[in-house]
């Protein structure tokens, strides 16, 4: 009878930690989603300069990547209890509080502290995960961690414009501010408890977290800064990829020579290992069809508003994410992980060039089956990723392996956000350019043209009203045809990553049985 109840018990307590692994995994994708999409009507809330939002922007994400890569390491030597209590409270008077400031100063402040407290939500749901749940589980628990990309990436616009629209922008911070305290709650009941690990934290490699993580949040903050400020024709962004660089090379030279470094680089020198994170890379290159490309064209040449995008979509999420969920972890189980990674950038491969076919006419219909190649792709490669990294490391490792997880996880993003969004800007303007050739005084008929566009608009004036009227509607459309030009050249990309992935898994040697893909071994 006892052993019924605590086995009961310990089922209860695994059911925490898995809902727990869930709601934080999608509440920290979320809230960034939101706030990116929501960000312009934040701006004319808190009455911001352009320049201003941009900051904002950068201080309300850079802070995670100080602070999530020694997560792990944490939770090895303090418990989950310890480390997730305190940021559950932080987290949730930061964001009841912002919308109440009246000082760019503060405001940035707290959306600082906010964003480093998200970093150790994150960081936090595998080791939680690894360390609290059966092995039979960690299947379940990481396709959880995965599920969060498509499910932000689909609710966070409709629900960042919804609020905007409806019930007050308020809610894009306040919505985290009751949902934390119940993660906080999950954890502290869920996770098992234990005692600090005294021995490791005498080997605590200090030195090696905070100049890794300082490095980082250099690089992100000369990436998030860099399309705004032109790259290299911008001192500050020169100073800070250098010193990002330098502080880089500083890490690997302390990691190096320290008795017990945390995050040896050594640990990446495994073939598959290595692969996986090239994997990653393309993974983020090939899904910014979805999460950049689609929203930012639906917005600019279709001129949607976020929550118009997010009605089309978020009905319609969760049947299709419980579909690619379920479809991802089968084909890890079945099929395993290079399989999985072959089927899931085929998806992408598809969807890219569907998108290639673009037109200034596409709407939300047109963009459904892209969505759903996007929405299975997502989940199957990154779960097999993952699953690939985690399957080829020494055990004895993955404090450090979840410390270059992370890292991928934000920087990548950061990574390839910020260079495609370069590739549409500058590709934009060239096209814009190129069609314009074609629309010069000289050009036949172009007078004739502009006279029927001023007149067809409803123009009531002269012949010259409707000409320079006409004029101006040319160029409207140049424009937006320049812009349909680029983000067929943004697909394009996409699709060049999904064929470069497919090459990267064929260098894969086969992984060795694991408990995420093997379910006959015993917890």
């Amino acid at each position: 009878m006892a052993e019924n109840v605590s086995s009961r018990q310990d089922l209860a307590r695994q059911g925490f930690v898995a809902i727990a692994v869930l709601m934080a995994s999608i509440l920290t994708a979320l809230d960034l989603r939101m706030f990116g999409i929501g960000l312009a009507d934040l701006r004319g809330a808190f009455g911001l300069s352009s320049d201003e939002g941009s900051w904002l922007g950068t201080f309300a994400t850079a802070p995670q990547v100080l602070v999530a890569p020694c997560v792990g390491w944490m939770i090895a030597v303090f418990g989950v209890r310890r480390v997730l209590a305190g940021p559950t409270v932080v987290y949730s008077t930061a964001s009841i509080l912002i919308p109440y400031c009246q000082s760019f100063e503060v405001l940035i402040s707290l959306h600082a502290i906010r964003a480093a407290m998200m970093g150790m939500f994150v960081g936090a749901t595998m080791m939680t995960a690894f360390r609290n749940l059966d092995r039979r589980y960690w299947i379940v628990a990481l396709a959880f961690y995965v599920i969060r990309i498509p499910f932000s990436q689909n609710l966070g616009l409709y629900t960042a414009g919804s609020y905007a629209q409806s019930i007050g922008w308020q809610w894009i911070y306040w919505q985290g501010a009751i949902v934390a305290p119940m993660i906080g709650m999950l954890f502290w009941f869920g996770a098992k408890p234990v005692e600090i690990d005294r021995t490791l934290l005498k080997r605590g490699d200090w030195g090696g977290m905070m100049i890794f993580g300082v490095s980082l949040t250099t690089l992100y903050f000369g990436l998030d800064q860099g399309n705004r400020l032109d790259w290299f024709q911008s001192g500050y962004i020169i100073a800070m990829l250098g010193a990002a660089a330098f502080l880089a090379g500083v890490f690997l030279w302390h990691e190096s020579r320290v008795a017990n470094p945390w995050a040896h680089v050594s640990v990446l020198l495994s073939r598959n290992i290595a692969l996986g994170f090239v994997a990653i890379f393309c993974f983020m290159t090939a899904s910014l069809g979805s999460s950049l490309l689609k929203p930012n064209f639906l917005v600019t040449v279709a001129h949607l508003r976020p929550e118009q995008i997010g009605d089309f979509s978020g009905p319609c999420a969760i049947l299709l994410l419980a579909g690619a969920t379920v479809t991802a972890v089968a084909l890890v189980r079945i099929v395993k992980q290079r399989f999985a990674l072959i089927i899931g950038f085929c998806c992408f491969a598809l969807s890219a060039w569907l998108g290639t076919q673009l037109t200034s006419q596409w709407s939300l219909p047109e963009f459904k089956l892209i969505g759903i190649l996007q929405t299975f792709g997502e989940e199957i490669v990154f779960l097999a990723a993952v699953a690939t990294l985690l399957s080829n490391v020494n055990p004895a490792r993955v404090i450090a392996l979840t410390a270059y997880v992370q890292v991928v996880r934000l920087m990548c993003s950061e990574t390839v956000g910020a260079i495609m969004a370069t590739w549409i800007r500058q590709r934009e303007q060239l096209h814009s350019y190129l069609i314009g050739l074609h629309v010069t005084s000289p050009t036949r008929g172009l007078g004739s043209m502009s006279l029927v566009l001023g007149h067809g608009s409803g123009s009531s004036g002269t012949q010259a009203s409707d000409a320079k009227l006409g004029i101006g509607l040319l160029a409207g459309i140049v424009q937006r045809e320049a812009n349909v030009q680029a983000y067929i050249d943004g697909f394009w990309c996409t699709f060049l990553a999904a064929i470069l992935g497919l090459l990267v898994v064929s260098l894969m040697t086969k992984s060795p049985a694991h408990p995420l893909t093997t379910q006959t071994l015993s917890s």
